[in-house]
């Protein structure tokens, strides 16, 4: 298991030119909104580090807080680019 993965999902521009407002679904269907900065996009899509693998999810960690609090979300392992 690869220590980085991409995420896909939705990007739209922030606040200021260098931020941007990712939203990814997690393994639940559920989505999480991350502002993030420029840096963490790749290939269009949300880089995050890897915590570990269950089955067909991988838990990631986010490289900011989202909006509702969470650091750390599941998503399928089809989502995440790399693992």
């Amino acid at each position: 298991m690869p220590d980085m993965v991409k995420l896909s999902g939705s990007i739209e521009d922030g606040l200021i030119p260098a931020e941007k407002i990712v939203r990814v679904e997690d393994a639940d269907g559920a989505t999480e909104e991350i502002t993030v900065s420029t840096g963490s996009i790749n290939d269009n899509r949300l880089v995050a580090s890897v915590i570990g693998t269950d089955g067909d999810r991988v838990l990631i960690e986010l490289p900011r807080e989202s909006a509702s609090g969470r650091w750390r979300m599941w998503v399928n392992k089809a989502n995440a680019v790399g693992a």
